[in-house]
């Protein structure tokens, strides 16, 4: 297989999260011409982060995306020029109040690679503790509680977490674990 060759490409939305662009490619192996819909976002970071208790961070906040809320980890944006680890270091205080000096990198996806650019690291932080009121977005209210790894299990199996890059995250959390001694 071969790179598809891109014949053009026409920005149509830039706004304040993503930018939506569409791409005229043309296949090496048919040579048929197609567009395509992309959707260019910010890069994100996900963190599992683990009290020393072994408690996990969760928090709950509302989605404008499915108008509801949602059960999830700490995470958000990677800004312009900023590092992935700077990035889940800044989120895990910002949102939660919690910082840690004991941090690994689990994994890297790519969040949609069907028609989205952008890809997640997930990140985790061990010994996690309170130490500051949180610093919140504008427009963002989350609430954080501290549970067990096996109520996380059950809100995952019950799809009260339905986050697919939250349940990914606990899944590359429990393989981490499996590899420790």
């Amino acid at each position: 297989m071969k790179k598809w060759l891109t014949l053009e490409t026409k920005n149509i939305l830039k706004a304040h999260v993503f930018r939506y662009v569409k791409v005229k490619r043309q296949s090496p192996e048919t040579l048929d011409v197609g567009e395509f819909d992309i959707v260019q976002c910010s890069n994100w970071v996900n963190i599992v982060a683990i009290t020393p208790e072994k408690k996990i961070v969760i928090i709950k906040q509302y989605r404008h995306g499915i108008d509801s809320f949602t059960t999830e980890i700490p995470g958000g944006a990677i800004n312009y020029l900023e590092e992935s680890l700077v990035a889940a270091k800044r989120e895990l205080v910002e949102e939660t109040g919690f910082t840690s000096d004991k941090w690994y990198h689990l994994g890297k996806v790519d969040v949609n690679p069907a028609f989205m650019t952008n890809f997640c690291e997930i990140n985790l932080a061990l010994d996690a503790i309170k130490t500051q009121v949180q610093n919140l977005d504008p427009f963002e209210e989350i609430t954080v509680s501290l549970e067990d790894l096996t109520v996380v299990e059950e809100m995952i199996k019950n799809e009260e977490i339905t986050h697919s890059l939250v349940i990914l995250a606990i899944h590359y959390y429990f393989r981490f674990l499996m590899q420790q001694p």
